[in-house]
């Protein structure tokens, strides 16, 4: 796994959106990796709590990856995400933090052919490096993952099942599910920054 992971981490957006329109679980965990941290930092405009980040990250991610059938390779794959992202920041934005932050109040609803339509932005060579390392580590520490919270964390992270479906999976409650995936994720955040920290 790890010897096809550091290939693929060499393929170019295009290359990998073709692969995970084939279903391939390791490519959407490579775009997952190499745009997670610009995702979150895209969205820390809208949303300040570090749990609501990570939360809102993961379901821009879920929404992206359920539809990458319709992404327009004329654009960059980071701009088509970035504004998914912004679009699902403001959904989770109730109306009246809205109007604190004086953002927009109307419901965004904005189909993904218009989200194609938005000028590529600037991309940086040195962040693909730095994202291959971090797609290493990522997945060394899910690993490292006590057993309960690691089998969450593969299959809502890696394979992209939702609650129910891994709830139904493992016979858990759903309670159960959200608390051990919702832990999973703090411990990982924690693992990458202490493994920054040592670098």
């Amino acid at each position: 796994m790890e010897k096809t992971g550091l290939k693929l981490t060499e393929l170019t957006d295009k290359e990998l959106v073709d692969l995970a329109l084939e279903q391939n679980q390791a490519a959407f965990i490579v775009l997952y990796t190499r745009y997670n941290a610009g995702v979150k930092n895209h969205i820390s405009k809208y949303i300040t709590l570090a749990e609501d980040k990570e939360d809102v990250a993961l379901e821009s991610f879920q929404k992206a990856f359920s539809q990458i059938a319709s992404y327009n390779p004329e654009y960059r794959f980071s701009t088509w995400l970035y504004r998914i992202a912004r679009n699902t920041a403001f959904d989770h934005i109730s109306r009246k933090d809205r109007e604190k932050s004086n953002l927009p109040t109307t419901s965004i609803s904005e189909t993904i052919s218009e989200v194609n339509d938005i000028p590529a932005a600037m991309h940086n060579p040195e962040e693909d490096i730095i994202n291959q390392q971090e797609y290493k580590k990522w997945l060394a520490n899910i690993e490292k993952l006590k057993e309960d919270y690691r089998v969450v964390a593969k299959m809502n992270l890696i394979d992209h099942f939702g609650y129910k479906e891994i709830a139904e999976g493992l016979d858990l409650p759903i309670n159960t599910v959200k608390t051990r995936i919702r832990r999973a994720k703090a411990l990982l955040l924690k693992m990458m920054d202490v493994s920054d920290e040592l670098q």
